[in-house]
């Protein structure tokens, strides 16, 4: 089977997909790889990338480079998100990163990085035929996705990651109630809109969360330890385990959060406003649960890939 590799430099964490695809389109996963860089941190803060975050970003890229290189993939694509978009100084980091990959770094739209986890999301768990909301919480955006039987219908790109958030409104550990309720009335007005909207299409059948907020999230309802949250694929948390949860998180400190089940020390610095976009959520639409995918930008990149005659996209090519 072809071999393909992608590679999602996100406002939190860069992360690596090695895939091998068979002609039905079913995914062998071979290499998948995280680490938490905080690019975000900086641009929310300053409007730039810090020169911490990008060094640190570029050695993750070095290793994950040479991950994907051992694997003898067929093609790579590597795309970078929120913080990219905003930061000031995008041009000279993308030059580091696509030198170090041997392969461009492409800067893409809200949108386009809602199609990605649609595609992904599908190619993931594709007899998804009901409307569906597909909802991914990054460090710097939030997407939100209505999807029906396989095609993306309509899709919104929020300023509500969790590090953008935790930046701007959480300055105490624990959170203050008073900072935790302009968080949440932020949250609130920001999807206002969008949650009209998806009302307005006639409602949704499931929700579907992606990203590490919601395996957080799934692990801790269902006691799933953080090292084993691949097994949380598919699972479920009900509007009331995530509203629980929310409050729970919201008066524990740092350390108190770090051990709650599926959490963890670096994703509880950001935890508490990832939850409160998923809760403000399923209390704007009236959802009983949330599902969690696996899936995400990595994979729709990998499904886009499994499309293409990558003989005729050099822009894809992984060999030099």
């Amino acid at each position: 089977m072809p071999r393909y590799a992608a590679i999602d430099v996100g406002s939190n964490s860069i992360r690596l997909l090695v895939a091998a695809v068979d002609s039905k389109g079913r995914f062998e996963t071979l290499v998948s790889d995280r680490q938490v860089v905080r690019l975000g941190t900086g641009v929310f803060r300053d409007g730039r990338l810090s020169d911490t975050s990008m060094d640190l970003a570029c050695r993750v890229l070095e290793r994950m480079t040479s991950e994907y290189r051992d694997h003898k993939v067929d093609a790579v694509r590597a795309v970078g998100t929120s913080a990219l978009r905003d930061a000031s100084n995008q041009v000279e980091f993308v030059a580091r990163a696509s030198a170090i990959m041997r392969t461009p770094l492409l800067v893409i739209s809200g949108q386009e990085e809602a199609r990605l986890v649609q595609r992904g999301v599908q190619a993931r768990w594709p007899k998804l035929r009901k409307p569906v909301l597909i909802v991914d919480i990054g460090g710097g955006s939030a997407q939100l996705i209505l999807s029906e039987n396989g095609r993306l219908v309509e899709s919104f790109s929020k300023s509500l990651g969790a590090v953008r958030l935790t930046e701007v409104y959480l300055k105490s550990d624990p959170a203050d109630p008073r900072e935790v309720e302009r968080l949440q009335k932020h949250v609130r007005d920001r999807l206002a809109a969008p949650l009209a909207r998806f009302s307005q299409a006639g409602g949704v059948h499931r929700m579907i969360a992606t990203s590490s907020t919601a395996a957080a999230v799934v692990c801790a309802v269902n006691e799933i330890k953080r090292s084993r949250r691949d097994e949380a694929d598919m699972l479920a948390a009900t509007g009331k385990q995530v509203r629980h949860l929310f409050q729970k998180l919201s008066a524990l400190d740092l350390e108190g959060r770090a051990a709650v089940p599926g959490v963890g020390p670096r994703r509880a610095e950001i935890i508490v406003a990832g939850v409160a976009v998923l809760a403000e959520i399923m209390e704007g639409l009236g959802l009983p649960r949330l599902h969690y995918s696996i899936a995400g930008v990595r994979d729709g990149v990998v499904a886009d890939l499994a499309g293409l005659n990558v003989a005729d996209a050099a822009m894809a090519s992984a060999r030099n």
